[in-house]
């Protein structure tokens, strides 16, 4: 069960995986946040019952770093603490007051030579540690704090064509995002700073502006990612966008040079027991949970 707090609401998604079928989703629903996090939590723990899943949440993006660097060489159980040396001048905030997390970038198929990457992630630990307590004190039993860099990548994992890469765009209340991945593994990553709330409300010249700046900072990361990753071919961009920022689809079919479809988790998900999570609004309102309720077992 993923339970994804937002300043004024807390999103609520459940995902069932039965092999040789796709992921069904078996509910979802958004509740107003009243009261302290803890307050709100025990309210949908005794409505929901959530004490007989086992749930998920994300940590907010302005309480993490994630980064990409060069894997140290070293053992596999000094790998956190090399990590978190390697990262001490990156962070924003003292790495004594970190807690560290690390993802592996897959070399599988890379020219001979290339640099082993891998991504750090350096979360605020009184954040981590807030978040800990009060599903404690709802009672409700917390495995995962993820990131949304990871459930995004969990929801392009749906997408993808074995062996292709993909890259996923999708705007959230903080920022766009730009994920691309192959065989289910997150390769590499890009925010942009338009929110989406910018997107949705902005008059016909600003938004046009802002489709630009989108457009560039597309182009420029597809560049990036062609020399960094030459060994993956990516098949196309999909486009999670806001309920009201039209246009933004056609305008990248027209600039750039890669497919560009519309992101619709209709079509690899099960949801016939949520008819109405096949609308657009639906389906950009729980995207993050979810792909944190998509997230597997053995996943990072």
């Amino acid at each position: 069960m993923a339970i994804a707090i937002q300043p004024q609401r807390i999103d609520v998604v459940h995902v069932v995986r039965e092999a040789g079928r796709k992921p069904r989703l078996a509910s979802f629903d958004s509740f107003r946040k009243e009261g302290s996090d803890v307050e709100a939590l025990t309210r949908l723990r005794r409505s929901l019952g959530l004490q007989r899943y086992r749930c998920t949440t994300l940590i907010d993006s302005s309480a993490y770093q994630f980064l990409q660097i060069e894997a140290p060489q070293v053992q596999p159980g000094e790998l956190k603490a090399a990590m978190r040396w390697r990262i001490k001048e990156l962070l924003e905030f003292p790495v004594e007051q970190a807690v560290v997390d690390v993802l592996d970038i897959p070399l599988e198929g890379a020219p001979m030579g290339r640099p082993h990457l891998m991504f750090a992630v350096g979360a605020r630990s009184h954040v981590v540690g807030d978040q800990v307590q009060a599903f404690q004190q709802a009672g409700i039993p917390l495995e995962v704090i993820d990131v949304s860099e990871m459930a995004q990548r969990n929801v392009a994992a749906l997408f993808e064509q074995p062996g292709r890469g993909l890259a996923l765009l999708a705007f959230y209340e903080r920022g766009g995002l730009l994920t691309f991945t192959r065989n289910g593994e997150l390769f590499a990553l890009r925010r942009i700073d338009i929110a989406a709330q910018a997107l949705a409300e902005a008059d016909e010249e600003r938004r046009i502006q802002l489709f630009e700046r989108v457009g560039l900072e597309l182009q420029r990361s597809l560049d990036n990612f062609d020399r960094q990753f030459s060994h993956i071919s990516l098949q196309r961009l999909l486009v999670c966008s806001p309920p009201g920022a039209t246009g933004l689809l056609d305008y990248l079919k027209q600039n750039l040079y890669l497919p560009v479809e519309e992101g619709d988790l209709g079509t690899v998900l099960d949801t016939t027991q949520a008819g109405k999570f096949r609308a657009a609004a639906e389906q950009w309102q729980y995207l993050s949970a979810v792909g944190i309720a998509l997230r597997e077992q053995a996943a990072p």
